[in-house]
């Protein structure tokens, strides 16, 4: 079950947060870049949950971008014939975010996001990064650029898988004739 837990500092984040692709490419040494990230992170709160709690589900309405802080977490999608297939299973070890796409649109939700264990997350309202890129368009237009990135990325992956799998059938197809 989703819980607001108290945020770490933003002197203890700063150097993950600019680590994270999404919000890279940022000057850690440059005061300009650390202010606008302070301004950022005041935008995000922090939320805790066990282990089994769903975090995003497939096909709700989302408006959050998640980071995940502490602990693991699976991500998985649901076939026509509602069987779970695992996408990946991610820890805090790695710089993970997800429900990315909600900053640009409040569609639903592509996957679900399950916690394994105990595990924290920050949240960032897509409302509230709208609003903060009104005072901070250089991070705004960054961070639309990078998520426009992955999402070709995902675009390009799914026509290779496609393809494959056509070809796959196809050749199937063929063999039992």
């Amino acid at each position: 079950m989703r819980r607001p837990i108290t945020k770490s500092p933003f002197e203890d984040s700063v150097a993950r947060l600019m680590n994270i692709s999404v919000f890279s490419g940022f000057d850690p040494d440059k005061q300009e870049d650390v202010d606008m990230f302070r301004a950022l992170y005041e935008k995000f709160t922090a939320e805790a949950y066990d282990d089994g709690d769903l975090i995003i589900k497939e096909g709700d309405e989302g408006h959050e971008l998640f980071i995940l802080s502490k602990g693991a977490i699976k991500i998985f999608r649901n076939t026509q014939f509602g069987d779970e297939i695992a996408i990946a299973d991610l820890d805090d070890s790695f710089d993970v975010f997800f429900g990315e796409a909600a900053l640009v649109d409040q569609e639903q939700r592509s996957a679900t996001v399950r916690a394994i264990g105990p595990c924290e997350v920050l949240v960032l309202d897509g409302h509230d990064f709208v609003n903060f890129c009104q005072d901070y368009p250089r991070l705004g237009f960054y961070v639309y650029r990078q998520i426009t990135k992955r999402m070709q990325q995902v675009i390009k992956r799914s026509y290779k898988d496609i393809t494959t799998l056509y070809a796959a059938l196809f050749r199937e197809i063929e063999g039992s004739n």
